[in-house]
């Protein structure tokens, strides 16, 4: 009005009579102030004008501007009038797309179902062979209007195949002849008669073709049923038919059976110890073996001739070509059957084996022939008619060592090998097939190998007579004739004068010959003749006894060493025994003599009684008691006398068995059984006794069972279940007791002792603040007690809380949980379950109706508690009209009051929530309030 004054419109100067900058309205009231100053500076007036925006009206526009297929082609060409089209793709195209462009911008569009954005591709739909329909739904802007185009698009068939070949056909036993080739149909095969049913394995060579085998279906690739398959040709048709049903191949194949093989001989038979005799040949049935004591078992590989025949040793199968089980030997005669059935199963032939397992004082003559005594093992068996042997008896072994031709000899008569036997003070030499004749039948062969003996020369007054060896070579017993010489040497006894004592005859050997079997063997049956060898005395003889070699002397001091012979009484010597039949404990032995000879002493067992008398080692029980011979040998200046004196030891009473420690048994109650395994069983250290096990418990209720078993070498087994839940210790007490009885102070049993302590499991409840059943949707805490630490197994549901004894649990159905609880002190664990029953009765579904829409993040969206347990909804919301302003699929708590992205007035507003058909529908009201 005035030139000076100024003016702004909404904050922004503006000349008189200008128009203002642009001024953005949004829809509904919109206030624009303009406040003019005067030109003092000072004085203002404002005018205000409201202007209203009114809202854009919602488009009903529910139409297509052009809508495109990815393979194909729609008829009739597209108009956004037609909604009715079709289209034809290839068997090939196995999928399409749907590329629809609305009209109007504000509409939506969903192609099956699924929304599409306008002018992009769906999804790729799949299609099946035939008319597939494809439906796009146009909703326009309003939320009501809707438009339906449908495309029936139709999938040309594949087309029939005419291929009824096969690219591979496999059988499961023997061999396709020729190699498989698609054009070629006819095959053979053999098989051995053990194949008894065969498949075969078509491969189609085209996807669509049918196979049948001997008129069974078979997939290609796989095996078909199992074919039985008779002695003889066998066919198996394969019939291929193509895909177009109609053209077909025949595959043959003509597989032979061979008959059952009759053989049933043994190709082959060896042991793990000893050696067949004879050799093994498939036509002889019957051998035997040798084996020493210390082999206590033996195990047989037999082969059979024909690999469809069975064997069977001691009536146990055993594969050709594998060892047996082990075979238990008893000392003695062991008799083993090797039984072979030929395929056939008629067929048989049986093998016997008898294996001789020889004393435990006795041992076999190696491969080689030589073998060397030893004090546990001094009977040497010979078991070759032929085989040269050298028998070696070392310094120190018991003089009572012999060979043994036992299985040679019959009748008091047999033939011996070539053998030479060498102990520390004679060497006995015997030709090979020497001809033997005991001068009774019932000799059994034992032959005593060269062994220290005694024997009283015949006396001759005023002449000290000194033996310097006596030895007894062959049987004491049965005096032996040879029909060769043997040659006997006495080591250092040159010169020395020699007898023979044969048949209880003494007699002196005069005759003297040369030292060569020739010469030996031209003696008379049973003479003898000497020669010397350096330092040693040789004889031939033709017959064995008793050798002695001495000198005569004539010496003043030979009565006095006779009369200190004479007082070496048993009483003298007995010490605190009884008398010398019952010795104990140590005797008392002189080294000198009233006469003044010197006297020493020499043992025959010094391992049982020392040379001085002053240790005993008795036998132990069991063994016997052991005679020793001591000798007295008196020395007088240059007379020498021995004398010989039999002392009986007696054998030990019965020694305890042992038995190994056992360990402290702790563990958490169990109904399984438990075991211990137990060691160091033995007898007491005689020999030839067995033990008997027994098992007691100080606490018999903590134990459902208790018992002990025993195994091999020693060993024992100890097997108890806990029989009561609460636990307990008890002092278990396993004896082991052996038969060599009490008499004499003799100790049969030994006990050990060990504790058994069952902790209780720890005892579980599990309870649920909500109960054991709940609405879908609900968080229910499960509390455990019983025990100091908690785990739950995976289950649904499960919350937080896994490894405490508090679980938060929210499952969507019904869940077992199930806990392991340990409890500290003791180690022990337990399990415990429990189980919530979910109903699935839409009562955990709660909702806020009020909306705040205001940012503050209280109730600015529609919030349905637990509608995640319920995934497949579908919420609507109207207006007071009816109109639907919001639909949405599996909703997820997410409307913020807007309809298209405008905020709805303040009102009441209806929903429904829809769970699918036929299920429940929520019902109810929201007010929106801002």
């Amino acid at each position: 009005s005035e030139g000076t004054a100024t003016i702004k419109v909404n904050g922004n100067t503006v000349s008189s009579g200008t128009a203002s900058a642009g001024i953005t309205l949004a829809v509904g009231t919109n206030v624009i102030s303009t406040v003019v100053t005067a030109g003092d500076g000072i004085t203002t007036k404002t005018y205000q004008v409201s202007v209203t925006r009114l809202a854009q009206p919602l488009s009903t526009e529910a139409g297509l501007s052009a809508m495109a297929l990815s393979s194909g082609t729609l008829s009739p060409v597209f108009s956004s009038a037609t909604i009715n089209y079709t289209a034809t793709v290839p068997f090939t195209t196995s999928s399409i797309t749907l590329s629809p462009t609305q009209s109007e911008g504000t509409a939506t569009i969903k192609v099956n179902g699924n929304t599409v954005s306008s002018g992009t591709a769906s999804a790729g739909i799949a299609l099946a062979v035939g008319t597939n329909v494809i439906s796009t739904v146009v909703t326009a802007g309003d939320g009501i209007t809707t438009k339906t185009y449908q495309v029936s698009v139709t999938r040309q068939a594949q087309p029939l195949s005419t291929d009824a070949g096969l690219s591979a056909m496999n059988i499961s036993s023997g061999t396709l002849s020729p190699v498989f080739a698609s054009s070629t149909t006819n095959y053979t095969s053999t098989v051995p008669f053990s194949t008894s049913s065969i498949t075969l394995s078509p491969n189609r060579s085209e996807g669509t073709a049918t196979i049948k085998v001997n008129g069974n279906t078979v997939s290609s690739g796989t095996a078909s049923t199992s074919i039985a398959l008779a002695i003889g040709t066998n066919i198996i048709s394969t019939v291929v038919t193509a895909g177009d049903g109609t053209t077909t191949k025949t595959y043959q194949v003509s597989v032979t059976r061979t008959a059952a093989s009759t053989i049933a001989n043994l190709l082959t038979l060896t042991l793990s110890n000893g050696t067949l005799s004879p050799a093994f040949a498939p036509a002889t049935l019957n051998y035997v073996a040798y084996v020493n004591n210390n082999i206590s078992s033996i195990t047989l590989v037999p082969g059979s001739e024909h690999p469809g025949a069975t064997i069977r040793v001691n009536e146990i199968s055993v594969p050709s070509q594998s060892a047996s089980g082990n075979i238990p030997l008893a000392v003695g005669s062991n008799t083993i059957t090797i039984a072979a059935t030929a395929e056939n199963g008629t067929s048989s032939k049986t093998y016997t084996l008898t294996v001789t397992r020889v004393n435990s004082d006795q041992i076999l003559v190696n491969e080689n022939g030589n073998t060397t005594a030893t004090n546990t093992a001094r009977e040497i068996v010979v078991i070759s008619p032929t085989l040269p042997l050298t028998i070696t008896i070392p310094s120190g072994i018991n003089n009572s060592s012999t060979v043994t031709y036992g299985n040679l000899i019959s009748g008091g008569k047999g033939t011996i090998p070539q053998t030479s036997i060498t102990t520390p003070f004679a060497k006995i030499e015997i030709p090979p097939s020497s001809n033997v004749n005991a001068s009774g039948n019932s000799w059994n062969g034992n032959f005593l190998a060269p062994a220290i003996t005694n024997y009283n020369l015949p006396a001759k007054p005023g002449i000290v007579i000194r033996t310097g060896l006596i030895v007894e070579i062959g049987s004491p017993d049965f005096s032996l004739s040879f029909d060769k010489a043997l040659r006997i040497v006495l080591y250092g006894q040159a010169g020395m004068r020699v007898a023979r004592v044969h048949s209880n005859r003494y007699e002196e050997i005069l005759l003297t010959g040369a030292d060569n079997q020739a010469a030996g063997d031209a003696l008379a049956p049973d003479a003898s003749f000497k020669l010397n060898s350096g330092n040693d005395l040789v004889i031939w003889t033709k017959g064995l006894s008793k050798f002695i070699t001495f000198s005569e002397t004539a010496d003043l001091d030979v009565a006095l060493v006779i009369g200190d012979k004479t007082e070496l009484t048993d009483d003298l010597i007995k010490g605190t025994n009884k008398d010398l039949s019952s010795v104990t404990t140590a005797i008392s032995l002189p080294s000198t003599g009233s006469n003044g000879s010197a006297i020493t002493w020499e043992s025959s067992d010094p391992a049982v009684l020392s040379t001085d008398g002053k240790t005993i080692a008795r036998p132990l029980f069991g063994s016997g008691d052991v005679t020793v011979t001591l000798k007295a040998t008196l020395t007088k200046g240059a007379i020498t006398d021995t004398k010989t004196i039999t002392v009986i030891v007696l054998q030990l009473p019965n020694q305890a068995p042992a038995l190994n420690a056992i360990a402290n048994q702790i563990l958490c109650y169990t109904s399984s059984s438990q075991t211990i395994a137990l060691s160091g069983i033995t007898p007491g250290p005689e020999s030839k006794q067995t033990t008997l096990l027994s098992i007691s418990s100080s606490n018999s209720g903590l134990f459902a069972d208790l018992s002990v078993s025993a195994g091999n070498n020693g060993t024992a087994l100890v097997r108890y279940t806990p029989g009561n839940s609460a636990g307990g210790t008890a002092t278990v007490t396993v004896t082991v007791k052996d038969n060599g009885g009490t008499a004499n102070g003799g100790i049969d049993s030994f006990s050990r002792t060990f504790t058994v302590s069952v902790n209780p499991l720890p005892v579980i409840n599990i309870s649920s603040d909500l109960g054991t059943e709940i609405s879908k949707g609900l968080t229910a805490q499960l509390t455990a007690s019983g025990g100091s630490s908690y785990i739950w197994s995976n289950a649904q549901g499960i919350v937080s809380g896994q490894n405490s004894p508090i679980l938060r649990v929210r499952p969507a159905i019904t869940t077992t949980y199930t806990v392991t609880v340990t409890n500290a002190s003791t180690g022990c664990s337990n399990t415990h379950s429990i189980t919530i029953r979910v109903n699935d009765d839409y009562q955990a579904l709660t909702i806020n109706n009020v909306l705040t829409p205001n940012g503050d993040g209280r109730n600015d969206l529609l919030i349905i508690k637990n509608l995640d347990m319920y995934p497949t909804n579908t919420l609507k919301v109207f207006n007071k009209a009816g109109r639907a302003i919001y639909t949405k699929v599996n909703y997820t708590n997410d409307w913020d009051g807007t309809f298209n992205g405008s905020a709805l007035v303040e009102d009441t507003y209806y929903y429904i929530l829809d769970f699918g058909s036929g299920l429940h529908k929520l019902k109810g009201y929201v007010s929106i309030v801002r």
